[in-house]
């Protein structure tokens, strides 16, 4: 465990929830995309359809264009916010490698410092028995 292990949860917790809407933001622009050609192939069987008897199509016409059009917008406005999210994520995901490479490094120096404290302890050990082993009574030196 690190200092660091709460604020790495909390980030990757961020991450997930922008990857979510991320998602969502992508499956919008992909509906509006789609309502989009929808209306352009409907318009298109209308006027077909049309041509072959006489229709008053001029509000019904007026209404698509303003459905096309605001269908565009709705989808610059979808891009947008999705190219937004993508910035933010972009931002999340290197604020918590930077987080886990300051785990990493506090765990690698944690090791270190046992791994050290480790062989200190058995160098005195030996140190002790070495010296106990040339201070025996009754060696005449």
């Amino acid at each position: 465990m690190t200092p660091f292990d709460t604020a790495l949860r909390v980030q990757r917790r961020e991450v997930d929830s922008l990857r979510i809407s991320i998602s969502v933001a992508v499956e919008r622009l992909s509906h509006l995309e789609r309502s989009h050609r929808e209306n352009i192939d409907i318009a298109r069987r209308e006027r077909a359809s049309t041509n072959e008897i006489w229709v008053p199509t001029d509000a019904w016409a007026a209404r698509m264009r303003a459905e096309r059009t605001r269908l565009l917008r709705d989808a610059r406005d979808a891009e947008a916010r999705l190219a937004q999210l993508r910035s933010q994520a972009t931002e999340l995901y290197g604020t918590m490698r930077a987080i886990e490479q300051a785990a990493d490094t506090y765990r690698a120096e944690s090791e270190r410092t046992a791994a050290t404290a480790e062989q200190t302890g058995l160098d005195d050990v030996v140190a002790a028995r070495l010296v106990r082993n040339r201070l025996r009574p009754g060696d005449v030196r």
